[in-house]
């Protein structure tokens, strides 16, 4: 008798698998962060404001602008690994096509390290928002406005989305890049790389909460949108 197969080398087209994750919730999470903490009177911006003032007492940060520690633990220390993780994916790519080998996982994997960040970075210019240093709140010069609400031409646009942290939530990516068996690890790595850069960052005065969230919710849009795409590991297992 012929022994059954833990998983089909050969996928229904009609059943859902990590290789065909939907857009439909990462969208729902970039619309209800956006709505949420970008319209007045939903209470996006006391959320903001509460945590930001764990962080601030009233003359400087928790963390100091540019207390070197901080710095080093996270900043130039997680975007240093994440760098050198990108030249190391780049260099499978490179001996994947030099062996006539697919490459496909990696160029997957390295696209989600460039675009997150990449389209985080751009969209800021868009955005028009201004990062809590810059507020009169904390002891800057410039008025705390929402992203719904009209801004002085001059009003500073550098702060939404997060642009640190988005290198760490590029590595959700590796959810889709791993063994079944791992992808756990990618998940966590992605959350956890994220989230540490972005409290780095709110701890600081450079970041509000909503801002990393943005982050987080536009990096899982991208991802998903990069699995369909390119499909990194098309007769992987169901989800």
């Amino acid at each position: 008798m012929k022994e059954p197969t833990v998983f089909s080398t050969k996928v229904d087209s009609l059943t859902p698998s990590a290789e065909r994750p939907s857009l439909l919730w990462p969208t729902f999470a970039v619309i209800g962060v956006v709505v949420f903490f970008g319209m007045p009177g939903l209470g996006g911006e006391t959320v903001d404001l509460w945590l930001q003032g764990l962080f601030w007492d009233g003359k400087a940060w928790l963390i100091p602008h540019e207390a070197a520690w901080g710095r080093w633990l996270a900043y130039d220390g997680p975007k240093a690994v994440i760098i050198a993780f990108a030249v190391f994916i780049l260099i499978q790519v490179v001996r994947a096509m030099l062996h006539g080998q697919s490459a496909r996982l990696y160029w997957f994997t390295l696209a989600c390290l460039a675009v997150v960040p990449v389209l985080c970075t751009q969209l800021r210019a868009w955005s028009h928002m201004a990062t809590p240093l810059d507020l009169k709140l904390y002891g800057g010069v410039w008025d705390h406005l929402l992203l719904f609400q009209a801004k002085p031409v001059d009003y500073p646009s550098h702060a939404f989305p997060a642009g640190h942290a988005s290198g760490g939530f590029a590595l959700l990516g590796l959810y889709w890049s791993l063994p079944k068996a791992r992808r756990a690890w990618g998940l966590w790595l992605g959350l956890g790389l994220g989230t540490w850069m972005g409290l780095y960052q709110i701890a600081r005065g450079e970041h509000f909460l909503s801002h990393t969230l943005a982050t987080a919710a536009l990096a899982w849009l991208v991802c998903v949108g990069l699995v369909l795409c390119i499909r990194p590991q098309p007769d992987g297992p169901q989800a």
